[in-house]
């Protein structure tokens, strides 16, 4: 089952009132929220939101007695403009769950069909890559990924779509071996997943659509923590609110996980987490 990153930063950093309204919008299988839920009183209210429809059942079941907890199913960039919160919290990228599972497609550890849904209900955008010439591959490649041998890999990709080739994850991690000619396969793995996963999601305009709403869904004081998995998110929320007259930074630095929580859990080791205050 999925471990929540930073728990208690994330709680210390809500700054929960017990009678406020407050969303996890990323909510997965609840971990962030029961948290978040044990601070608030009859009078409190949680928002809970996310896309995939096997956290959505599971969020449900764990909340099925809580009054004041409503569930959510939705893309958090179409959060409607009428709530109001005094806590919002953002923690991005893929849960346990969903790379352990092999039929999802997320990982390139399991041969599955090439999927990488978070919504498994929506359509599957992957088809459009099949229309793509190398260099527009290798453009979604290196923006979502930074991966430097991106034109390589793209070709490689390309090839593989001209002979039929592309089917299963084990195809694309074959063509991403090849293009990276030995050299970081690792690391060039993880970015070329990610980076169709991205891309597949359209996760950077949902992030940015969020990021565009929050002074109309947040009250004065409201505190926003955002947690991220790669430079690629983070920049692009620290380059929104840098010069916000809307928010104010909490805290000076990044808050990151500690040295305990990485032994624990290994996917904590990339996470950035940053605080912001409505003003």
């Amino acid at each position: 089952m999925h471990q929540p990153v930073m728990v208690e930063s994330v709680i210390e950093n809500l700054n929960i009132r017990d009678d406020g309204t407050y969303a996890d919008l990323t909510a997965g299988f609840g971990g962030h929220s029961k948290k978040i839920l044990e601070k608030l009183s009859d009078r409190g209210k949680l928002i809970v939101v996310d896309r995939d429809p096997f956290a959505l059942e599971h969020l449900k079941e764990i909340f099925k007695e809580n009054k004041n907890v409503v569930v959510l199913k939705m893309n958090f960039k179409d959060i409607p403009l009428d709530f109001k919160f005094d806590g919002v919290l953002l923690d991005l990228g893929v849960s346990s769950f969903q790379y352990d599972t092999p039929n999802r497609g997320f990982s390139y550890r399991y041969n599955a069909p090439l999927d990488f849904r978070m919504d498994t209900e929506g359509n599957n955008r992957f088809s459009e890559i099949f229309n793509m010439d190398i260099s527009q591959i290798a453009t979604i490649i290196k923006d979502y990924s930074d991966e430097y041998d991106s034109y390589n890999i793209a070709k490689e990709i390309f090839q593989k779509i001209q002979k039929n080739e592309l089917k299963t994850t084990f195809d694309l991690k074959d063509a991403i071996i090849k293009g990276k000619k030995g050299r970081d396969i690792s690391k060039g793995l993880k970015r070329v997943f990610m980076a169709f996963r991205i891309f597949i999601n359209d996760e950077l305009n949902s992030l940015q659509t969020l990021l565009n709403k929050l002074p109309i869904i947040t009250n004065q004081k409201c505190r926003v923590v955002i947690i991220t998995y790669h430079s690629i998110e983070d920049r692009l929320v620290k380059n929104h609110f840098k010069n916000s007259t809307d928010f104010t930074s909490v805290h000076k630095k990044v808050i990151k996980p500690k040295y305990e929580e990485i032994i624990s859990n290994k996917r904590a080791k990339s996470a950035k987490m940053r605080v912001l205050e409505r003003v």
